[in-house]
């Protein structure tokens, strides 16, 4: 029977500080996102619609009815043209799904 090999003990304050980094990091990129949603998708579009999370260049948007679902997909292009020209955001996609606005 052959052993397996662990991985080396590593204490948590260690690894924590690099964990938080990484959550600030993420959620820096939405709140960004966020605050410039309005202006991103107009103000009649960012009404009716939220992004949420952002995770491995996926943006997840939450729209109201599926009409604001049919509008953002019509716009989703312009709208990722848009975010990829926004610096220290890496956006690659854009999901749409129905949810809480």
């Amino acid at each position: 029977m052959t052993r397996r090999r662990s991985a080396p003990e590593q204490r948590l304050g260690d690894i924590l500080p690099g964990i938080v980094r990484l959550a600030q990091q993420r959620q820096k990129a939405l709140a960004t996102i966020q605050a410039r949603w309005p202006r991103l998708v107009g103000p009649e579009l960012a009404a009716h619609t939220k992004p949420v999370s952002l995770r491995r260049g996926r943006l997840v948007v939450h729209v109201a009815q599926p009409g604001d679902a049919f509008a953002l997909s019509y716009e989703r292009t312009r709208v990722l043209a848009r975010l990829q020209r926004v610096r220290d955001l890496k956006v690659e996609e854009v999901i749409i799904r129905a949810g809480d606005v």
